[in-house]
C-alpha cells in the first residue's frame, strides 16, 4: 500500500515539477514575443520529455546521489522517500500557485536532509558529499549563469549585428485541381496534384514577406536561433531533473522491481502533464515581470543556461534550472537594459532562500510522525 502511495506521490511531484519548471526554458521566447504561450509550452514539453528519456543513458551519477549517495546508511524503509516527496510536493505546490519559480532540486535536497535527520540523526548524513556534490554546485550556478549572460551579450550582439534583418521562410505549395473526365454535359474535377513543392527562402525579411503566403512559416534568423536554444534549455532541464525525482522510487518492489527506463518514462509522463496543464502561472512571472527582452537577448540567456545545465548533467552535478535560467534573465536585463524589476527579483530570491529549510522541516515532521505511528 505504501509503495502505491509513494508511486502516486512521485507522479504528483513530477507533475508539479512540470508546472513550475516548464517556464525555465521558454520564458525568453514568450517574453520577447517570438512564440505565443501555447506553442512555447508545447515546444518546452516535447523537448523536456525528450531530455528526460535521453537521461536514461547518462544520468546515473545524479540518480545515485539523490537515492543513497548522501546517506551513511542506506534506508530500506518506504517511509523515507514518502517524507521527502511530501515535503517537496507541499512547497512546490504552494510556489506554483503563487507564480513563484522555485527549485525542485533544493526542495528534494531539503527533504532528504530533514528525513535523514529524523531517521538517522546528523551522523547518518555524509555532509562532505552534500557540500561537494549538491551545495557548492547549487550555490555557484546562479552566479556563473548571471556572469555568462552578462559577458556573452555584447559579444553576441556584435557578432550577430544585422542578423534580424534576415529570415528563413518555409511554404508548402498547394496542389491544384485538374480535369480528369469530360462528358457532353459535365466536366468533372478531381483533386489530382500536379506537384507539391516545399519552398524555403533565406533572405532579407522584406523578400520573405513578398514571396511567401500568409500560411507559410516565417522566422527571423535570430528568432530561429532563439527557438533552438530554448529547446536545448528544456532538453537539458529534462535530463537534469528527471533522475532526481526518479530516485525516490529506486528499490521499491512493486511488480517485482522496476527498471530505470520505466522510472524515467513514468516521471517524464508526469512532467509532461504538469507542463501542459499547469505551466502558465510561473511562465507569466519569468517572461513578463523581470525584464523586457528581445529575441537576441533571449537567445543569449538561453545559450548560457543550456550550456551550463548540459555540462553539469554530464558531470553528474545537480543544478537548479530555475536558478540558472532566472539568473541569466536578470543578467541580460542588467547588461542590456541597465536593470531589472528588483521587487520581483527580491521575491524570487526569498523563495529560493526558504525552499531548502522549509522542505527540510516538512520532511522532518513527516518522517517523525510516521516513526511515531510505527510506519
Amino acid at each position: 500500500m505504501f509503495e502505491i502511495l509513494l508511486a502516486a506521490m512521485v507522479f504528483v511531484l513530477a507533475y508539479l515539477n512540470g508546472a513550475n519548471d516548464i517556464s525555465k526554458g521558454i520564458a525568453t521566447l514568450v517574453g520577447s514575443e517570438v512564440v505565443k504561450d501555447t506553442r512555447a509550452i508545447l515546444l518546452g514539453t516535447v523537448t523536456t520529455v525528450a531530455g528526460a528519456l535521453a537521461g536514461i543513458a547518462i544520468t546515473g551519477g545524479l540518480l545515485k546521489t539523490f537515492s543513497s549517495g548522501v546517506l551513511a546508511t542506506p534506508l530500506q524503509s518506504t517511509a523515507f522517500p514518502i517524507a521527502v516527496a511530501f515535503a517537496a510536493i507541499g512547497w512546490i505546490f504552494f510556489a506554483t500557485q503563487t507564480g513563484m519559480p522555485v527549485s525542485t532540486t533544493h526542495a528534494l535536497t531539503g527533504g532528504i536532509i530533514g528525513a535523514a535527520l529524523a531517521q538517522l540523526g546528523s551522523a547518518g548524513i555524509v555532509w562532505n558529499v552534500v557540500m561537494q556534490k549538491i551545495a557548492i554546485p547549487l550555490a555557484l550556478s546562479p552566479l556563473v549563469s548571471f556572469a555568462l549572460a552578462w559577458l556573452l551579450f555584447p559579444i553576441i550582439r556584435k557578432s550577430l549585428a544585422g542578423v534580424n534583418d534576415y529570415c528563413i521562410c518555409v511554404e508548402l505549395q498547394q496542389t491544384r485541381l485538374i480535369p480528369v473526365m469530360q462528358s457532353s454535359s459535365v466536366q468533372a474535377m478531381a483533386a489530382v496534384p500536379e506537384s507539391a513543392e516545399l519552398h524555403v527562402i533565406a533572405d532579407k525579411s522584406e523578400v520573405c514577406e513578398q514571396n511567401v503566403a500568409l500560411s507559410g512559416v516565417k522566422l527571423r534568423i535570430a528568432d530561429s536561433l532563439h527557438v533552438l536554444t530554448s529547446g536545448l534549455t528544456s532538453f537539458a532541464r529534462g535530463m537534469n531533473d528527471t533522475p532526481k525525482i526518479a530516485a525516490l522510487l529506486l528499490g521499491i518492489s512493486l511488480l517485482g522491481g522496476i527498471s530505470t527506463s520505466f522510472l524515467f518514462g513514468f516521471v517524464a509522463l508526469g512532467m509532461c502533464a504538469g507542463s501542459l496543464l499547469g505551466g502558465r502561472k510561473v511562465l507569466a512571472t519569468l517572461s513578463k515581470k523581470i525584464t523586457p527582452m528581445d529575441g537576441l537577448e533571449g537567445f543569449t540567456a538561453n545559450l548560457g543556461a543550456s550550456a551550463l545545465v548540459t555540462m553539469a548533467t554530464f558531470l553528474g552535478l545537480p543544478l537548479s534550472t530555475t536558478h540558472v535560467t532566472t539568473s541569466a534573465i536578470v543578467g541580460i536585463g542588467v547588461r542590456a537594459r541597465g536593470g531589472a524589476n528588483w521587487r520581483i527579483v527580491r521575491e524570487i530570491a526569498l523563495a529560493w532562500i526558504v525552499t531548502l529549510p522549509t522542505a527540510a522541516i516538512l520532511s522532518y515532521l513527516a518522517a517523525t510522525a510516521m516513526q511515531r505511528f510505527g510506519f
